[in-house]
């Protein structure tokens, strides 16, 4: 059995067999790791372990935790400043991805912290923008990276819709309760909402918003919060009141709920304004509009952009890309060889070479291939007829292969299509043999087998349900005799002799 080798508290357990010749303290000074914050070099019992430990030593953790201000060490500062001298913008370096330095809480603190460095920062921050802003194609490079935030005086806040959520008429009369988010709504009701979600068996089954909750949700909203993040959408955020809450709410109480949905679609208009250097634009680049042509949303390297319907038609209607020589010679060898261009764009066709979208290019490109096209789409098409194959038989057992190719049958087709397909195989086929053995021995005739076809099913499923081992000795022997089936076994037994 290994032997345990115990190392200071918080220190991981070696085992002895994987480091043979070296100690306790060796096994110490070889598993060193450096504090984030002071840039010391520490053995690793000086730090806490786990997933989510953080990267400074014990030391420096009972100073943060005291009140101590970190945000970055001088070797992080200087790498992030020599970053952003490269051209790199701020997004990338405080992204969160793999080359993250910091997060950007941390480089405000850290710029309000060290005002020179801030404002050396904050200045190239700001140019890397606009130079990749450039680099995007932006159609005017002047403009500003990002909208600026609408002011509070130019929100519109109804105040009619608000003035009518706190009138109360004169002959109203109620008890309202502490702090009522909408009086008038309770006044029409005559009960206050205190008491609805009294009435509750549980506070986590009340139907409808408290009077805290209610008066939260307002605030938010008129300090521009959109309902996403007031109902917790959002990853990462904490919601007020649930999405199916917060509507019913809205729905019973009217007034309260007009002007919470108006503040709520004006949150909407302004979130949009923020998404981006295009958010919140109503026209495209070209002019069209998007109310009156509409858009759509193509997801492009995982980011969703918007696109006009109306540009999106124009691309597809004139082309303008060049297709290659490689697949315009395909499309000649199979265009001279009498192929369709719904074969050539067939995906799930071995004869398939592109896609509609490039069989347009090349017939705008080269009118000898749009000639051959057209001529090859007025030619008759070949129609090969196939064998008809019987899928069934009650002339023989089933074979190893299945299926029997022989011509088609005329009554046994007609069998094959009165009967049911939704029918279960045990019971749809014994059912088509025996209707196909009446019309061959002319019991029924074609004209009534659509309609005797009910009692050949239904003789199947009655013939199916009898249980094999245990038959009535009563019942007859055979199906449209009447001799019963203990006679015919006496006699082939002898038992009546």
């Amino acid at each position: 059995m290994a032997e345990r080798v115990h190392a200071a508290p918080r220190f991981r357990i070696w085992l002895r067999d994987a480091h043979p010749a070296l100690t306790v303290q060796q096994m110490e000074t070889v598993m060193m790791k450096v504090c984030r914050r002071c840039e010391h070099n520490l053995p690793l019992s000086r730090f806490r372990t786990g997933k989510k430990a953080p990267r400074v030593c014990e030391s420096c953790l009972s100073k943060l935790i005291a009140g101590a201000v970190f945000t970055m060490n001088p070797t992080e500062a200087a790498s992030f400043m020599a970053r952003l001298e490269a051209s790199e913008t701020l997004r990338t370096i405080v992204g969160g991805g793999g080359t993250t330095i910091c997060s950007k809480k941390a480089f405000d603190k850290h710029c309000e912290l060290y005002p020179e460095w801030g404002a050396k920062a904050l200045g190239l921050a700001a140019c890397n923008r606009k130079l990749a802003d450039k680099r995007k194609g932006r159609s005017n490079p002047n403009l500003p990276a990002r909208p600026t935030n609408v002011t509070e005086d130019d929100l519109p806040t109804f105040p009619e819709l608000k003035a009518r959520n706190f009138s109360i008429p004169d002959c109203a009369a109620i008890d309202t309760c502490r702090n009522c988010p909408h009086p008038a709504d309770c006044a029409a009701l005559a009960e206050c909402l205190d008491k609805i979600n009294a009435r509750a068996a549980i506070p986590h089954q009340e139907e409808y918003m408290r009077p805290e909750q209610a008066v939260a949700c307002m605030s938010v909203l008129e300090k521009g919060m959109s309902k996403r993040w007031l109902t917790g959408y959002v990853k990462g955020t904490k919601a007020i009141v649930s999405a199916n809450k917060f509507e019913k709410h809205c729905e019973r109480y009217r007034n309260w709920g007009a002007w919470a949905a108006a503040l709520v679609q004006r949150n909407r208009k302004l979130a949009d304004k923020k998404k981006g250097h295009r958010g919140g634009r109503d026209f495209c680049a070209q002019g069209h509009s998007y109310a009156i042509h509409g858009k759509s949303y193509l997801q492009n390297d995982g980011r969703w952009h918007r696109q006009c319907l109306t540009c999106v038609g124009l691309r597809s209607r004139n082309p303008t890309h060049t297709p290659k020589q490689e697949l315009v010679e395909k499309v000649r060898a199979a265009v001279i060889a009498g192929t369709r261009v719904t074969v050539l764009t067939d995906r799930h066709t071995a004869a398939f070479v592109c896609d509609f979208r490039q069989i347009r290019a090349i017939r705008r490109l080269h009118h000898d291939i749009a000639e051959m096209i057209d001529r090859n789409s007025q030619q008759p098409r070949l129609i090969v007829p196939r064998p008809a194959i019987i899928r069934s038989s009650n002339l023989r057992e089933p074979t190893l292969t299945g299926i029997i190719a022989a011509p088609a049958d005329p009554l046994f087709t007609l069998a094959d299509q009165v009967i049911p397909r939704n029918l279960p195989p045990h019971i749809r086929r014994p059912a088509v043999s025996s209707l196909a053995a009446a019309l061959w021995l002319k019991e029924v005739t074609p004209e009534d087998a659509g309609r005797i076809a009910k009692m050949f099913v239904k003789a199947a499923w009655k013939e199916d349900a009898v249980d094999r081992r245990f038959i009535s000795l009563d019942a007859p022997a055979f199906r449209d005799g009447s001799v019963p089936l203990i006679e015919r076994i006496s006699e082939r037994q002898g038992l009546w002799a």
